[in-house]
């Protein structure tokens, strides 16, 4: 149960506590199929009301693509989320356990993205590798029929890059027109198999972001497909190299 009762009342929490042995099987399914899912941990009562904040947003945005990122979709259930003590422990042990290392004390970095309309289209099958360690993906708004949007992903390419120069390498060529229509020709086709993700609302997926090269397939453009993110643990942020190229204004978005 995801609700604590008090009386006749539910109080809804905004994420539940992970047994020990639930977060070894989600790291173990991370490691060994590409992600991990913890099941029906987000009440249908919070969801829906960040469903409606973002039917609001795209209908504000003429039925087109909106993402927020950091603080910007502040008072919705997302700011229960990120700092709901259950789901930071979740994802420290996920890191620690799959890591072999200790959790640094860091915040998480959140973005919420809503595809619709034909400027949504363009956000498809762009395949990249997270900044972060540790990715959780919360579906929010999945259509059920047409074009949803899937995620798929190429999981665990590449161990976690402890050096910037050498991830800086692996982003330039992943990130040119070249590789990009490839990845795209040869997982329509099936040449190159990858793992096809279909996210269901009240499920948080995990997986490896920054070794797993990933993306959404196309969704229907008068639909709406929604989902919130969850980085943790950015390798990087404290790199001398990536500082000083940021600071160029060079545009690296890694």
């Amino acid at each position: 149960m995801i609700d604590s009762l008090r009386g006749a009342e539910a109080v809804k929490i905004a994420f539940p506590i992970l047994s020990d042995n639930v977060l070894t099987k989600i790291v173990y399914d991370m490691n060994h199929r590409g992600f991990g899912v913890a099941t029906d941990c987000i009440d249908p009562g919070n969801l829906a009301s960040l469903r409606s904040f973002i039917e609001n947003k795209v209908a504000d945005n003429g039925g087109e693509y909106i993402g927020f990122s950091g603080l910007e979709a502040r008072g919705t259930f997302l700011d229960n989320l990120s700092s709901s003590p259950e789901f930071i422990r979740a994802c420290k042990v996920i890191y620690e356990k799959g890591t072999g290392k200790a959790a640094p004390r860091v915040p998480f970095y959140q973005v919420l993205r809503c595809t619709s309309g034909k400027a949504g289209q363009k956000h498809a099958f762009i395949f990249h590798y997270d900044s972060y360690v540790v990715t959780a993906l919360v579906p929010v708004v999945i259509p059920s029929e047409g074009r949803c949007g899937h995620l798929i992903m190429l999981p665990n390419t590449r161990a976690i890059r402890e050096n910037y120069f050498r991830n800086l390498i692996d982003k330039v060529l992943l990130d040119n027109t070249l590789t990009q229509v490839l990845l795209r020709k040869f997982t329509a086709s099936g040449r190159l198999q990858a793992t096809k993700v279909r996210m269901i609302p009240g499920n948080v997926y995990f997986f490896w972001g920054c070794r797993s090269i990933h993306a959404n397939e196309l969704c229907d453009p008068d639909k709406i497909r929604a989902t919130a993110i969850f980085h943790y643990v950015d390798s990087h942020a404290s790199s001398w190299l990536r500082c000083t190229l940021r600071g160029k204004n060079m545009q690296y978005k890694y």
